[in-house]
């Protein structure tokens, strides 16, 4: 809904949040109290709504709010007088799920997938990436990076993390490894060496970044992979173990199998790292071998 929107009026970052609001209600700016965020009354009537948003917030929390409450006029089954908490805390299931419906459509109306798609591929780095998007959405740190790993293709991690480099928020896009619980101690090392490490600060905060790269591996050994993983078992006493192998390697193919040839190869290697009694299959010289050419008879059956 929120991409319809924006496809209608044909807007993309940066634009006028106020002037799209305007087509929606009526908006005002005033003090709200008991920590409102937003109020929108008489949504669904012959008239416009009034949009109210607490003038007391962060400048960013009341683009968010702005945005949320566009997204309960929006949503059709969104009516009458709704009062908005961003963080709604204990509150009934229907308020809310009709507030994290709002909440996924204004992190959308500001921070578009497609868009962010696109921003990420013109972006040098990460952290360059992360300050476009914050400069053109204005939202805040906190909702960008919550928002801005979700659409990517690639395998991406980013974790804000204190000065002695525990971790306070982590995300990823899908096709990234999994993440390490909150207050975890990470490093450079932390995802190992098969990615791009940066480390940046964004007003004051500390991040670190991590983009996987593919693994671009050559086929050298042309006989067919059940014999190569024979081999592999043979060598290295993992019979026992050959129903586990198939099955992350299905499942990581699975997950990624619309990437590119060496990033599929990249994550299935990475699936392999976080299982201890598979450490011999994967450190076995005709490892990356027999990957390989279970990626290609898999794309093969497209």
């Amino acid at each position: 809904m929120a991409n319809r929107v924006l496809a209608i009026r044909r807007l993309a970052p940066p634009y006028d949040l106020e002037q799209l609001a305007s087509a929606y209600g009526n908006l005002e700016y005033l003090e709200l109290p008991f920590g409102v965020d937003g109020i929108t009354i008489g949504i669904g009537e012959s008239t416009k709504p009034l949009i109210l948003v607490n003038s007391s917030a962060p400048a960013t929390r009341r683009k968010f709010t702005l945005a949320h409450e566009i997204g309960h006029v929006v949503i059709p089954w969104h009516t009458g007088t709704i009062v908005s908490h961003l963080e709604n805390g204990k509150v009934d299931a229907a308020y809310s799920q009709m507030e994290s419906e709002a909440n996924r459509f204004a992190a959308e109306l500001l921070m578009p997938s497609q868009w962010l798609v696109a921003e990420f591929q013109r972006s040098a780095n990460l952290e360059q990436y992360f300050r476009s998007v914050l400069a053109q959405s204005g939202a805040s740190r906190e909702a960008t990076l919550n928002k801005i790993l979700r659409p990517l293709p690639c395998p991406v991690i980013c974790i804000h993390v204190d000065s002695a480099y525990r971790i306070l928020s982590a995300r990823k896009s899908t096709s990234a490894p999994h993440l390490p619980i909150q207050g975890t101690i990470v490093n450079n090392g932390s995802f190992g060496a098969d990615n791009n490490f940066e480390q940046f600060e964004i007003d004051s905060q500390l991040y670190m970044s991590w983009t996987f790269v593919g693994r671009d591996i050559k086929e050298v050994d042309h006989r067919p992979w059940r014999v190569v993983l024979a081999q592999i078992m043979e060598e290295t006493a993992a019979h026992q173990y050959l129903q586990s192998i198939n099955g992350v390697l299905a499942a990581a193919y699975g997950r990624d199998k619309a990437l590119s040839e060496p990033e599929i190869c990249g994550a299935i290697i990475r699936a392999f790292t976080n299982k201890e009694n598979l450490r011999g299959v994967l450190e076995h010289e005709l490892f990356e071998q027999f990957v390989i050419k279970r990626v290609k008879e898999l794309k093969q059956r497209i």
